[in-house]
């Protein structure tokens, strides 16, 4: 047998934390959809702020690990692809939510009178 063994290559920090950031994501949004009052205030904008963690950081750990020899790419990938998930999926609630007000706005006041 052979007793060389290869060196383990050290995993890219930056590509740990936003694999990190992007389960906080993917737990944000889930716990949003709870019956429990008023979480989707809290939890909603939670994600979409872990998903922006989990882009920027997932994108400068490609950018080092290209550059260095570190282990990771996957942890960045996933990190990315949830972040920017979570980050389109709040710009679509936030622009729904501004082009809706008008109209909502108009139906409180016809409920009101």
């Amino acid at each position: 047998m052979n007793d060389e063994t290869q060196p383990v290559l050290p995993v890219n920090r930056r590509a740990i934390i936003s694999l990190i950031a992007a389960v906080l994501t993917a737990l944000s949004f889930c716990t949003a959809v709870a019956p429990i009052p008023f979480t989707g205030y809290v939890c909603y904008p939670a994600a979409v702020l872990f998903g922006l963690v989990a882009l920027v950081t997932g994108v400068t750990a490609l950018v080092q690990i290209r550059s260095s020899r570190e282990e990771g790419r996957t942890h960045a990938l996933i990190g990315i692809w949830t972040g920017a998930i979570a980050v389109l999926a709040g710009g679509c609630a936030i622009s729904t939510g501004i082009l809706l007000f008008p109209r909502v706005l108009a139906l409180v006041q016809q409920h009101i009178k």
